[in-house]
């Protein structure tokens, strides 16, 4: 009789919405504001990004818990072109002047972890909305990439023509992650994450896209060997790629688990979906549609990009590399 060794899945998880601004840079919400959004929406965290800036932490707010939700807070820095931007988790220091690489390896230098945001976002065609792609390549060393940002979907090729149907019909435009963005992660590696990039913007002096509606969208999932009760835990998963993100309105994914062992793949659906697998330098797999259970792919090789489609659009994302593989 051949022994098979059982397939363990992380036990625990949090939910949450990263790339959040509040009145502490260009965002129009206050915190308590923002954060009883995300109590309403069912979330375990929101992860803060204020440009340049880390007042939320001066304040109190960095792993402060209120009605069960854990805030986080980070920065977004730039380029001094004010393109280039990055995700900055895990410090408590910032530089936020200068070239975006050396503040890219000031960050770095204190182990904090910076991720590529909104890396291939293009030009709308409304006055004040601006493009701000990454700009230097994939040969530094980043922590990961931000591969679906809801907002920088949306706005792409936006004009005064369309703004209308965009505004009443958001997700009939935002469906799925950039793939240009998921090339990058293959080149770049680290975790693969989205964001909501929330402001509450207005356009022509009406409120859009509040944070309550958008934290019902892109959320990234946290995956632990414990329940969550630090920030730690929150910068640990990412710098080790346990994580994945989900579309909330294509279904709960809170559920879904995924591991390579021995070069299989096992991934555990919380509900039915199309499975379409991609590695480097290859095209997708062919999909697959898969119920609900626990599935087993193999032979597989890292870096390995999943994405499961539901209701016609993208419900689950998760990227893999060698290194986020336990050798427990």
């Amino acid at each position: 009789m051949i022994e098979t060794t059982p397939v363990v899945f992380e036990e625990h998880s949090a939910t949450g919405v990263l790339h959040v601004h509040s009145t502490r840079s260009d965002g129009h919400g206050e915190p308590e504001e923002i954060i009883e959004s995300g109590i309403e929406a069912g979330l375990d965290y929101i992860a803060f990004n204020d440009h340049r800036n880390l007042t939320l932490m001066e304040e109190g707010w960095h792993g402060k818990v209120t009605g069960g939700l854990m805030s986080i807070v980070g920065t977004e820095l730039q380029h001094t072109d004010l393109k280039s931007h990055l995700l900055v988790y895990g410090v408590d220091s910032i530089n936020p002047v200068g070239h975006i690489l050396d503040q890219l390896d000031h960050v770095l230098s204190m182990n904090g972890l910076a991720v590529i945001a909104h890396p291939v976002e293009a030009r709308p065609h409304i006055p004040t909305y601006g493009e701000f792609p990454w700009g230097f390549g994939t040969d530094h060393p980043v922590s990961g990439i931000e591969v679906w940002n809801w907002m920088s979907s949306w706005k792409r090729r936006v004009s005064p023509l369309n703004a209308w149907k965009r505004i009443h019909y958001p997700d009939n435009l935002v469906r799925h992650p950039r793939r240009d963005a998921v090339d990058m992660w293959f080149e770049t590696g680290g975790c693969l994450i989205g964001g909501a990039d929330a402001h509450a913007h207005k356009i022509f002096g009406k409120e859009v896209f509040g944070y309550r509606m958008l934290f019902d969208r892109v959320r990234t999932h946290i995956l632990l060997d414990r329940p969550f009760k630090e920030p730690s835990q929150f910068t640990e998963a990412l710098r080790l790629g346990r994580c994945f993100i989900s579309n909330a309105i294509a279904g709960d994914a809170s559920d879904y688990r995924s591991t390579i062992q021995d070069g299989m793949l096992y991934l555990k659906l919380p509900a039915a979906g199309r499975v379409m697998l991609r590695e480097k330098n290859r095209p997708f797999r062919d999909p697959l549609l898969l119920q609900k259970g626990t599935h087993c792919f193999g032979p597989i090789t890292t870096p390995l990009y999943i994405e499961i489609h539901r209701r016609e659009r993208t419900w689950i994302a998760q990227g893999i590399c060698l290194e986020h593989i336990s050798n427990d």
